[in-house]
């Protein structure tokens, strides 16, 4: 009797289990049916512009502000970098400080490649550096992009939205914070702000120190609000080249220049974007700046 209500509990057992492993696959089944959609970013836009300049087509992601109406008054507008890993978390952090008072209403444009994770990397090195022997395998192609900013993308942004030309603020991490200093230095006129999140200054040899001594000897002036942030857990060369670039920006004195710098204590390479992005914008959109750069321009 007893091995009988054994055999009888096991086979009780093994019908539930394959009743429920039967409802799971069923499940599976009508999930796989059902048509999957992906998540969206509220009150943004996505156009795909191929540029005649490098060949690459690039995915630009654009973030309006709640209201957004092109009949009312222009907006300035901020350029993201790196849009495929970051654009969700701009979008997020800009609405808030709009919300918030802290930031006028902006346009945000987030710059993407829709590619795979290894060619985006070859890509973004190839768009934000110069040509290097020491770093060469991607490097070379910035000049190209910059075209593609100033000539091809910078007029279909100006003519889709309603935009302040004049007030354009970049925004890059690692290598894209190499490109934002390169701008400045080579291309001063794209952008009156400058966004810059652990840039990669050690690269080919710490070259960019040239691009601003190249400058330092033909300008006296430097017409750009700069917040430039590195984490105090980064990698030596990035918290030395970018205090390295505190001390020349300091010492240089540029007239017409509006310079803030911050190296929090607890953050690495992987963590500072969010906290650089929002004190950046804090500081950078902030009334009394604001003022200053509106009378440079004014001058």
């Amino acid at each position: 009797m007893k091995k009988y209500f054994i055999c009888l509990n096991l086979i009780i057992y093994h019908l539930v289990f394959v009743k429920i492993a039967q409802s799971q696959n069923e499940n599976q089944e009508l999930s796989s049916s059902q048509d999957i959609k992906r998540v969206e970013i509220r009150n943004s836009e996505m156009w795909n512009l191929t540029s005649a300049f490098n060949g690459q087509t690039y995915e630009i992601d654009v973030f309006l502000p709640r209201g957004y109406n092109p009949k009312t008054s222009r907006l300035p507008v901020i350029y993201v970098l790196d849009a495929e890993y970051n654009f969700g978390c701009v979008a997020y952090i800009t609405s808030r400080l709009i919300k918030n008072g802290d930031i006028p209403p902006v346009i945000v444009v987030g710059i993407a490649y829709n590619t795979g994770y290894d060619e985006y990397y070859a890509l973004r090195e190839r768009d934000c550096t110069p040509p290097s022997k020491i770093n060469g395998l991607h490097s070379g192609g910035v000049e190209k992009f910059v075209k593609f900013l100033s000539e091809e993308l910078f007029p279909f942004i100006d003519k889709k939205y309603k935009t302040l030309p004049g007030n354009r603020t970049i925004v890059g991490h690692s290598i894209g914070g190499f490109f934002c200093t390169y701008s400045l230095f080579e291309h001063p006129e794209l952008f009156s702000k400058y966004l810059i999140v652990s840039p990669s200054y050690w690269f080919s040899g710490d070259v960019i120190f040239s691009y601003e001594q190249t400058y330092a000897s033909n300008h006296k002036e430097l017409n750009a609000a700069v917040y430039l942030s590195t984490g105090k857990k980064e990698s030596d060369r990035m918290i030395r080249t970018t205090q390295q670039m505190i001390s020349v920006l300091n010492k240089r004195n540029y007239m017409g220049l509006i310079f803030k710098s911050f190296l929090p204590e607890d953050e690495h390479h992987r963590s500072i974007f969010p906290l650089a992005y929002t004190h950046g914008l804090q500081w950078l959109f902030g009334k009394e700046n604001i003022g200053m750069m509106k009378n440079l321009n004014e001058e």
